[in-house]
């Protein structure tokens, strides 16, 4: 048996980063060009020809929608004109016609409707799932979790952020688009109908040109300051109430995972207050973003009671100077509040954009952390390499925790195919990470880590976790397998009573007590056919002879496989043919000892082995248990 001895606690890399030195926000004029840049590939490659459909569909029904709204202006003029000249017959056409136009209205209405959803529906999709498959991707939402740069709450950025930051943006393309058109439509006819407005000035007059345009555009940027100057601070305070509520369905899905040990614990009041300091942060975020709202109310608010009124009072002159018919006072008013809602597009906006700029600062902070992530942001790391002859290598390998203080230093060691590697030490040697960066998910260190090429590596943490739904679901692996496979496993793997279950819906890691969960987890990583496979307390809940029983049958089913096996038990270093001891030292880690004589596997795990095979197969498996020679690790 080859037995490798390392220690721990080296000197620190390098030093931890000064808290409160990260980057400075981005603006928000920033944050919209990053989300731009993110979910604008919706509109090429695959989904390129649904999204241009749907987004031509919307636009065309936005224009329609704004002509039909000049359509209905002029029938206004036409019918009042026709009450104040009491023209019968003009009036009963009028009448006539407005079914028509009711239609039609509605209509387009419907139009608009069907395709902005549609769009929204498909967009939210595609944004969802890039960010869901980078996030699950290569276990990115593990490694994110070490990272030390998770945003907070990454799951409800993808279920509920991603939500209000697509499917506002697509009602504000709508709006923006129609309030221009609008602009421009409505603001000919205040031209047309109200013309120059003469002034007496002593003894002469002032003639203002298109004062209804003049007045219309005046009144918009006057409002449209005080609510840009009273509304400022909205976007941050939105951002802020969002964390807060974020905060608040952890804490409370916090209770519900861990609901056995805190009844347990009796530690229902603690828990309570801290949802209670939790929610009373949210409130005081809510009221500093209610008292801002009740602010930029008073102008919207009295804005909304003006405008109707101010196109009456300056049509009035000319209304009773006899220059403007019926008609035609009611078209103005209706056109300067046309062109008023569109003037003020943005203000009237201004509590949705703030949401909108919060939702997307938090979507963009998830994806920048996935990218970082997948860039590796320093050259000091550890690198993953193939294997030129099937062995696990690992050549001067430090691993370090995220402030850079080493845990294992210097690490040399070759596992050939075939070979039982069993981890061994006191707590707190860094043990779990050295599993961890095997299996490619720790993220601070250096060195080289070569595998079997093109390896497919397993991890079966003592901490598991069964999917929700069907047993066979399970079971899954990248090539949906027989039934036949699927239940010989689990009686193999002493769950024969599941074999009768396998498309019994069910959460899983409730319904089976914690060794069954793990003989299954057992068995999931036999049905993988993995090259690597690394066992981190795999059978902590079951007796050592049982464990061993279940160690021996993956080792029968892989038998060229190469195994990690993590925990205290004796027996597992019967069953090894090598030993990893990690020893504490007060200098940098070195290996005491390295044998290359080629071994074979434990006499224990063999003869196991071989007394569960004998019981199912008549043929004889013992030239499995060769161990090929590896050449020098470096």
């Amino acid at each position: 048996m080859r037995v490798f001895e390392f220690g721990g606690n080296p000197p620190v890399l390098k030093p931890a980063a000064a808290p409160g030195q990260g980057p400075t926000p981005p603006s928000d004029r920033q944050v919209a060009r990053r989300f731009a840049v993110l979910t604008s590939g919706f509109w090429r490659g695959a989904t390129a020809r649904t999204a241009c459909f749907w987004t031509l569909s919307l636009a065309a029904s936005v224009i329609v929608t704004v002509f039909v709204n000049v359509t209905v202006n002029r029938w206004n003029g036409w019918f009042f004109d026709a009450l104040e000249k009491k023209d019968a017959q003009s009036a009963l056409t009028a009448m006539a016609v407005f079914p028509v136009l009711a239609v039609i209205v509605a209509g387009v209405g419907v139009g608009i409707l069907v395709t902005r959803e549609t769009l929204q529906v498909h967009w939210r999709q595609w944004v969802t799932a890039k960010l869901a498959d980078g996030w699950v991707g290569e276990r990115r939402f593990y490694r994110l979790s070490l990272s030390g740069y998770e945003p907070a709450n990454p799951e409800y950025r993808i279920a509920d952020d991603v939500r209000w930051a697509t499917e506002p943006l697509v009602d504000f393309a709508i709006g923006l688009l129609s309030a221009l058109i609008t602009i421009i439509m409505f603001i000919e006819i205040l031209w047309e109908i109200g013309g120059g407005l003469t002034v007496p000035v002593g003894d002469g007059v002032i003639i203002i040109p298109a004062y209804l345009v003049l007045a219309a555009i005046v009144y918009a940027v006057v409002v449209s300051a005080l609510i840009t100057f009273v509304g400022r601070r909205l976007p941050g305070l939105a951002a802020a109430r969002n964390e807060g509520e974020a905060r608040l369905r952890f804490s409370l899905m916090r209770i519900r995972d861990h609901g056995e040990a805190i009844a347990l614990a009796r530690a229902e009041a603690g828990e309570r207050r801290a949802v209670a300091r939790t929610y009373d942060s949210l409130a005081q975020r809510w009221l500093a973003m209610i008292r801002q709202r009740g602010r930029l109310t008073w102008i919207t608010n009295g804005s909304s009671a003006l405008v109707p009124v101010v196109p009456l009072l300056l049509a009035a002159p000319k209304y009773l100077s006899g220059e403007m018919s019926l008609g035609g006072v009611v078209q103005v008013a209706a056109a300067f509040v046309a062109v008023q809602n569109a003037f003020n597009w943005v203000l009237d906006n201004f509590m949705r954009i703030a949401e909108w700029l919060a939702a997307a600062r938090r979507v963009n902070e998830l994806a920048d952390a996935l990218e970082r992530l997948g860039a590796g942001q320093s050259d000091d790391r550890l690198a993953v390499l193939p294997s030129p002859d099937g062995c696990l290598r690992l050549a001067e390998v430090t691993l370090t925790d995220r402030d850079g203080r080493n845990l294992v230093a210097d690490l040399d060691m070759v596992a050939p195919p075939g070979a039982t590697l069993h981890v061994s030490g006191e707590l707190g040697l860094g043990k779990a990470a050295l599993i961890q960066a095997v299996a490619g998910l720790w993220p601070w260190g250096r060195g080289e880590i070569a595998l079997p090429a093109a390896s497919q590596v397993t991890i079966v943490p003592h901490t598991l976790h069964l999917t929700e739904g069907s047993l066979r679901a399970v079971l899954d692996t990248a090539q949906p397998l027989p039934t036949e496979r699927l239940t010989d496993a689990l009686r193999r793997y002493g769950l024969s009573s599941l074999a009768q279950r396998l498309d019994e819906h069910n959460d899983w890691d409730k319904a089976l007590a914690t060794g069954d969960r793990q003989r299954l987890a057992l068995a999931r990583a036999e049905l993988e056919a993995p090259d690597v496979l690394l066992l981190d307390e795999a059978t902590s809940a079951l007796e050592v002879d049982a464990a061993l029983d279940l160690i021996a049958e993956l080792r029968a089913a892989r038998p060229d496989a190469i195994m990690l096996l993590m925990g205290q038990s004796a027996g597992f270093t019967e069953a090894a043919s090598h030993r990893l001891v990690m020893k504490r030292a007060g200098g940098v880690a070195r290996m005491a000892g390295h044998d290359t004589e080629p071994k074979t596997h434990s006499p224990h795990l063999e003869e196991r082995a071989s007394a569960r095979v004998s019981k199912d197969a008549p043929e004889d498996t013992g030239s499995s248990f060769e161990t090929p020679l590896c050449g020098s690790s470096g």
